[in-house]
């Protein structure tokens, strides 16, 4: 969780970005996922809302672009939308990132391990 603690219980309401970037990370690596593509946009939707779950409270702007990516998705808007791969990675940056904010520790391992 957010204070680092492991618990043995969660919600998918807790506002964490750990859970958040585990969603997106999940979405991310399924979308256009070889003769999966209509199954794994659902896959994909869900997972993205259930990241914005995860931050809607703490990080209203990013759960609301999470929200507005995962209605493209299930509605097949990507013509009027545009790149829904580029989208999604540029959340999967975001919440990178907000999980190294809350986490500037882990930040610091890996920069140790790359030296």
């Amino acid at each position: 969780g957010k204070n680092g603690v492991s618990v043995g219980k969660t919600s998918a309401y807790d506002q964490c970005t750990t859970c958040a970037r585990k969603h997106v990370k999940s979405a991310w690596s399924k979308w256009q996922e070889f003769t999966y593509e209509e199954d794994n946009r659902d896959y994909v939707s869900a997972q993205l809302r259930d990241a914005a779950d995860h931050l809607k409270f703490s990080h209203r702007e990013t759960a609301l672009k999470l929200r507005d990516l995962a209605i493209v998705i299930e509605e097949n808007r990507d013509a009027e939308f545009g790149n829904v791969a580029q989208a999604l990675d540029a959340l999967r940056i975001e919440t990178k990132d907000l999980f190294y904010a809350d986490h500037p520790d882990a930040r610091s391992r890996l920069e140790a391990l790359n030296g």
